[in-house]
């Protein structure tokens, strides 16, 4: 059980939409590369981009409803920050040549070590904490998304963050997820996206 303030999630019995195996061929029929430099490495998904801006890889397909992202990542030593993720997301745009529409989160960001998650391109909705501390070269099993706007990220079974979005991004019309790099060298594996199986949780003291 994923437990969240006033909700709960049930990820055994939540619908599984996504569980393809990482391989070159998957990402050249189902993965659209905005920017970076991604290979299979390993069994690993690994993205590059040395330059001071984002780089990121997104599914085609999108999942238009609440979802929850799970997988593996890491840093590839020296690199140690920026272990990003997106769900909700536009995918890339080419007209900004940046990151469309989307929740963008990450492990180690924001140039000070932080964890976060922020309503990009705009920005506003944006939570961060110092509290956990990314590891170089440590992998970690990561689960992330949303519920209506209620985001989150869980580290190691450990929920690390929540936020609520008052203005949540519309997973009608945008909804797919996705990794990225910024100035960072990472690797991820073992996706799994869900539609969550959750149940109002009344708490009181």
């Amino acid at each position: 059980m994923i437990l969240l303030l006033e909700k709960e999630i049930d990820l055994k019995n939540s619908k599984i939409l996504y569980d393809n195996e990482l391989t070159e061929a998957e990402i050249a029929k189902n993965w659209d590369i905005g920017r970076g430099k991604w290979h299979i490495n390993d069994g690993w998904l690994e993205g590059a981009h040395p330059e001071n801006s984002g780089g990121l890889i997104y599914t085609k397909q999108s999942f238009n409803c609440n979802v929850i992202m799970e997988f593996e990542g890491r840093t590839v030593p020296p690199s140690d920050h920026d272990l990003n993720f997106v769900w909700c997301a536009e995918g890339w745009d080419e007209k900004t040549n940046d990151s469309g529409k989307g929740y963008i989160a990450g492990l180690g960001g924001w140039y000070e070590n932080k964890t976060g998650i922020e309503h990009y391109p705009e920005c506003v909705t944006q939570s961060l904490t110092s509290a956990f501390k990314l590891e170089s070269g440590r992998t970690y099993k990561i689960q992330a998304g949303s519920i209506d706007g209620h985001c989150f990220i869980i580290v190691d079974g450990n929920l690390i963050i929540e936020v609520y979005d008052p203005n949540p991004i519309d997973y009608s019309k945008y909804g797919k997820v996705g990794f990225g790099v910024y100035a960072s060298h990472i690797q991820f594996r073992n996706l799994k996206v869900y539609e969550p199986n959750w149940r109002v949780r009344n708490q009181a003291y």
